[in-house]
């Protein structure tokens, strides 16, 4: 069986902005959409063909999280162990991702994506992303378009057939060249803007002009959209987020990580990751005046200890990671150990760097990182 379908494809434009993963990554001729869809088919024809339709069948429907169930299992393939599909438990029911084994030791592994963003929020960006594949009609005639600022009112997707021929009547009025010299003399100040404001939605883009040697080629008229922002940090998703995969399963009889591809855009890298796991930084000070060296004191707030005491204690370890597939290679990922878990594993037989607390110091064992494990080159997508 093949993940991807094989035939001719010649389709060489982006995604649209709410394709289905799957559909763009099977029908694009892109180079580096064929490289990734590539390297996703060798690893699919590796997977066990008894699970392979199941895999298949829920890849065309959830693309990230099957992604990152197949980067998981090449992952530990190439660490040298032997993984079992959805293994049974003694005392449960559900069954785990993974069972994996290397010199007699076993582990547990359940995966998960954290995303952070609600039901609501999800259906919303679902009418967001459709209302942009509707402007993306536009003939925007020598310029880009800037989404300055979108506000969709109520429940109803807002039409678009109006508002396309009314963006392009502006735009027709408006010379690239003209603005251009404006903004030179003027800067930023000078350009225009083409602004609705009706009980559908709040619309306000403001057009750029394009250099004379580029107006002829064949773009996506929407260039730069408004900024995405968020209120507080994403440590608390991610920590409830693996809380809950850890309490799945109750009391298990062999070590247990959870495994998160963190996709939230707020922890956005070490910091973030370590005040989840380990506990927020409260202070920091320097024990002696000649060492300029700071000393961390955290909170008891993290994944592993609370006020109460320590947390999950049948959670032997949880690996992070920030992988898709344009980033394989070159994508971050974390490991820790728990220090306070009732099912001890040795981390150094894994093969991955990790983290760890000793003597209340935590310390780092360096490893490999994805580029080498994997054996794809860093610059996979140019060569």
């Amino acid at each position: 069986m093949r993940l991807f379908d094989d035939t001719y494809r010649s389709y060489l434009g982006p995604s649209n902005h709410n394709e289905n993963p799957y559909d763009f990554y099977n029908r694009s001729a892109r180079n580096d959409i064929s490289i990734i869809r590539n390297t996703l088919e060798e690893w699919f024809q590796e997977y066990p063909n008894d699970h392979q339709k199941e895999l298949k069948n829920s890849f065309v429907k959830n693309f990230d999280d099957c992604f990152y169930e197949l980067f998981l299992y090449k992952l530990f393939k190439e660490l040298g162990f032997e993984i079992e599909i959805h293994p049974t438990l003694p005392k449960s029911t559900k069954r785990p991702d993974f069972l994996i084994q290397k010199n007699e030791q076993e582990i547990y592994v359940e995966a998960k994506i954290v995303k952070n963003k609600s039901n609501e929020q999800e259906a919303l960006d679902r009418k967001i992303n459709e209302f942009y594949d509707s402007l993306s009609k536009i003939d925007s005639k020598g310029f880009l378009l800037q989404i300055d600022t979108l506000i969709i009112k109520g429940n109803n997707q807002p039409s678009t057939k109006k508002l396309i021929q009314f963006v392009e009547r502006e735009i027709q009025k408006l010379d690239p060249d003209v603005i251009t010299t404006q903004l030179q003399d003027k800067g930023t100040e000078s350009i225009p803007v083409i602004e609705v404001n009706d009980d559908q939605l709040h619309l306000i883009i403001k057009p750029m002009p394009v250099i004379a040697a580029a107006r002829n080629k064949k773009k996506r008229p929407i260039d730069v959209y408004p900024i995405e922002t968020f209120w507080g940090a994403g440590e608390e998703s991610l920590k409830e987020s693996i809380s809950k995969k850890a309490k799945r399963y109750g009391e298990l009889d062999k070590p247990f990580i959870v495994c998160v591809n963190s996709l939230d855009m707020r922890t956005s890298g070490t910091i973030d990751i370590e005040n989840a796991i380990w506990g927020s930084i409260a202070i920091s000070w320097s024990t002696d005046p000649n060492n300029h060296d700071e000393k961390w004191i955290r909170k008891k707030d993290g994944l592993f200890l609370d006020e109460k005491g320590p947390r999950l204690e049948n959670l032997s370890g949880t690996f992070i990671s920030k992988v898709v597939p344009h980033n394989i290679p070159n994508a971050n990922y974390w490991l820790f150990q728990h220090p306070f878990t009732t099912n001890n594993l040795d981390f150094e037989s894994i093969g991955l760097k990790f983290s760890y607390v000793k003597d209340s110091q935590i310390n780092r064992v360096i490893g490999d990182d994805l580029d080498s494990i994997l054996s794809i080159s860093k610059n996979w997508l140019n060569e």
